[in-house]
């Protein structure tokens, strides 16, 4: 599986990995945990990340890393975590400045981009996948690579209660707690630990809540200067849909937000039943089964209409089916 990306690596040196912009843990885990690993190969590797939520802040070496590329050229650009290359955290020209392109990804994708393509949709995280990237390289995973790693592994799996969850990423995680990994700080930052301003945001997503087919779809929607007043950033603004799919009898649930540019950023999450990533991708978007997501750049009430009656009919099918 890694022949063809292992051959990238050991021709280059010069290396830059980004994930996509907004970063969620398992893009910023699988892009720190291949940088620290290449370093390891005496590499001269370094992890683009232009802003990330401050709950990560306490992660090693976050803060250390440059938001740019620094060089005219440079051998080789790893891209992680982002089945979408407009969404990838560096400028098209600094993505052109790379002589490869290697794209390490775990969505379900339309176009996928780069010289070589390592894809598993079936993989939970992408950070699984830089796993046995990492085992295939023979690069010793230490306790910084480890804590990068199993953070996200931990996060896209909903600290492992989501049905993507499979028996190699508990054997994955059980391997990154040996490598010493303090499992508890991790879970405790990211997972019981919220600004006071993102609770309110939870507050006002779910007053704002509507229900439709009998309370089988939820669908909430915060515009853009609720977020600013609240002086919440990009990242500190996710996460709301979970919440929206707690009611008993919920089967999808679509949290829409205001972004700075104008457009809206849509998230989608199935209880299982419906396949919320075909829905994604037929309107321009991406991801997995059970959570998708795409942009809206039209009118909000003509394709808030659109999505609603897409995802009746999905509900219909199953019901029928």
């Amino acid at each position: 599986m890694f022949k063809e990306s292992k051959e990238l690596i050991e021709k280059a040196n010069k290396i830059y990995i980004v994930g996509h912009q907004n970063p969620d843990g398992d893009s910023i885990g699988s892009a720190f945990a291949m940088c620290l690993a290449l370093r390891k190969l005496k590499k001269d590797a370094n992890a683009i990340i232009s802003k990330f939520s401050d709950s990560f802040s306490f992660l090693p070496y976050i803060d250390t890393m440059p938001k740019q590329v620094s060089d005219d050229t440079y051998d080789l650009l790893i891209c992680v975590d982002s089945s979408d290359k407009l969404r990838l955290d560096i400028s098209e020209q600094d993505y052109n400045k790379a002589k490869k392109v290697l794209m390490l990804d775990h969505h379900k994708m339309v176009l996928p981009y780069g010289d070589v393509k390592v894809i598993r949709d079936d993989f939970p995280a992408t950070c699984e996948l830089v796993y046995d990237f990492l085992k295939d390289l023979n690069i010793e995973i230490d306790k910084d690579i480890a804590s990068y790693l199993y953070m996200g592994i931990m996060t896209d799996t909903g600290s492992f209660n989501y049905s993507s969850t499979r028996s190699s990423t508990l054997r994955i995680a059980a391997d990154l707690l040996d490598a010493g990994v303090d499992f508890g700080y991790i879970c405790d930052k990211l997972n019981h630990t919220m600004k006071e301003a993102k609770l309110k945001l939870l507050a006002l997503t779910i007053d704002n809540m509507e229900v439709y087919y009998n309370g089988k779809l939820r669908f909430s929607y915060v515009p853009y200067n609720t977020i600013d007043e609240l002086n919440l950033d990009e990242e500190d603004a996710e996460g709301m849909t979970n919440y929206l799919r707690l009611p008993e009898g919920t089967e999808v649930a679509v949290y829409v937000r205001g972004k700075s540019d104008g457009t809206k950023k849509v998230s989608l999450r199935s209880g299982g039943k419906v396949d919320v990533s075909e829905i994604a991708i037929s309107l321009g978007g991406g991801g997995h089964m059970r959570a998708s997501g795409y942009s809206i750049t039209g009118d909000f009430k003509t394709e808030k209409a659109k999505l609603i009656k897409i995802i009746g009919g999905k509900l219909s099918d199953n019901t029928s089916g």
